[in-house]
């Protein structure tokens, strides 16, 4: 299979696996008091804009425009427990994890590739994969929207929002891209962690040949003096 094809396998596993452990938390009252209210606000939300898509509401009235605003900033704003909780099982999952087994998620286990230094003569750290991660999994994003929240008004907030999902998409089409494209499969996040992604299925080339040439070598020697061992014994 593809280093990249397996590479994006790996990452789909992950990211069900991280879905699965912190989805009961989110919906824990006693973790987020405040499920309720961004369920309710999520839901209007979503109608809201499928009345407008359906032709039920004018999406360029004054009205519908600040509804939409106003609920995007309740949304947000009630969410902020959850995405933390998001933000906090990446990192443990992408870094403390990833870290502890030496460059492997359990998806990366599966699929049999492992992350490395770019140099080979180097050893990673929690910094190379804490690196990686803000990259990879738009975590940096997610900090500035909840940070942004308290100190933003409802429309300008919006509008930060706008401008971040475009940013996301721009990253990760970049990723993708870079992936695809370069021939030792790094991506941008790759590149600025210092780090590259390897195939353990695949053996090295270098290492049968040598070991062949040494046994046909001691074989020759061992050969030699047993020949003329019996060449003396027929003399005699």
């Amino acid at each position: 299979m593809d280093i990249v094809l397996k590479r994006v396998m790996a990452y789909i596993i992950d990211i069900l696996l991280v879905l699965i452990v912190m989805s009961p938390l989110i919906n824990w009252k006693v973790i987020n008091p405040y499920i309720d209210e961004y369920t309710e606000n999520y839901n209007e939300y979503v109608e809201l804009v499928e009345q407008a898509n359906n032709g039920e509401i004018d999406p360029n009235s004054e009205e519908y425009q600040e509804r939409i605003i106003e609920l995007n900033y309740n949304v947000n704003k009630y969410k902020v427990i959850s995405s933390s909780i998001s933000i906090g099982s990446t990192l443990l999952y992408f870094v403390i994890l990833q870290w502890a087994l030496k460059g492997q998620t359990l998806g990366k286990k599966i699929m049999k590739i492992r992350v490395v230094a770019k140099n080979e003569n180097k050893k990673l750290n929690i910094g190379n994969y804490l690196l990686r991660s803000i990259i990879l999994n738009n975590v940096i994003f997610s900090i500035i929207l909840i940070v942004f929240v308290y100190l933003m008004s409802a429309r300008s907030y919006y509008t930060l929002c706008l401008i971040i999902s475009y940013l996301q998409l721009l990253v990760m089409a970049i990723i993708m891209l870079m992936v695809v494209l370069r021939k030792d499969y790094r991506g941008l996040h790759d590149v600025i962690a210092g780090t590259k992604v390897i195939d353990l299925s695949v053996a090295p080339a270098s290492e049968e040949p040598e070991e062949v040439v040494v046994i046909e070598a001691k074989e020759t020697k061992d050969t030699k003096p047993t020949t003329k061992k019996k060449t003396k014994r027929t003399k005699k």
